[in-house]
């Protein structure tokens, strides 16, 4: 069952070192939806992890979620739940634990302890994760969709609100074509997952800075009510130009 916080910590190198290997495309038998299965299951697994610490000081997080609880989280089926699973395996994300009657996930996390946050309250419904209501797990735009959600979470600055990206630079962390990146924003925002996005100029600078995207629940990622004032008063009218 996900367990109520404001936000929850996911580890930044094995996600950043997934995104680029996650493409729309069928492998092996397994259809492509499969991979945006997974990035939805992996966010599902972070929000119900409990977390210790041993005494070597490496953390550990592991989540227990039985498919129904999965199914619920996530609206997937038990097929696309086996298959997107199994895919967070391959890419080193998460290593089962126990039997299948009682089976845990660990997440795999660095000994360097270097994470991101993720907004939770924000996003969810009980055990419910309601952006992914809106899925339909039929489009690429969806899987890339998600795998902007993530790196703009993990690019986000301790104190500030908001993460920035060029389109250059989206493509080559995450390859996701800069020709998708509108569309798969487009998403984001449809969704809920996206608060919205300023695209403001720098005066001091004299140029157009990149875009700034503001996760939905962003405010609980800082804990600076203040910012909302001074950084986000134009984000409701954004403008999703390409940066």
């Amino acid at each position: 069952m996900i367990k109520p916080s404001r936000w929850h910590r996911l580890p930044t190198v094995p996600v950043l070192e997934a995104l680029p290997q996650m493409t729309w495309s069928r492998a092996s038998g397994v259809p492509p939806a499969a991979e945006t299965a997974a990035l939805m299951l992996f966010i599902a697994l972070n929000f119900m992890v409990l977390t210790s610490t041993d005494g070597q000081d490496q953390f550990h997080a592991v989540a227990e979620g039985t498919y129904v609880d999965l199914g619920e989280a996530t609206g997937l089926s038990r097929a696309l739940i086996s298959a997107g699973l199994q895919r967070l395996q391959t890419l080193g994300l998460i290593t089962p634990e126990g039997s299948h009657q009682k089976r845990r996930y660990k997440i795999t996390w660095p000994i360097e302890h270097r994470f991101f946050k993720l907004p939770c309250q924000a996003i969810t419904n009980g055990n419910v994760i309601v952006p992914f209501k809106s899925f339909t797990m039929r489009s690429k735009h969806e899987l890339h969709a998600l795998k902007l959600y993530l790196y703009f979470a993990s690019i986000r600055g301790s104190y500030l609100p908001y993460s920035m990206a060029s389109y250059e630079t989206i493509f080559a962390r995450t390859r996701i074509p800069e020709r998708d990146i509108r569309r798969a924003i487009s998403v984001l925002i449809g969704t809920g997952l996206l608060e919205g996005v300023d695209r403001e100029h720098s005066r001091m600078r004299g140029v157009n800075e990149p875009n700034k995207y503001y996760l939905k629940g962003y405010m609980a990622l800082t804990g600076q009510r203040q910012a909302q004032v001074n950084d986000a008063a134009t984000v409701a009218g954004g403008d999703v130009a390409a940066a």
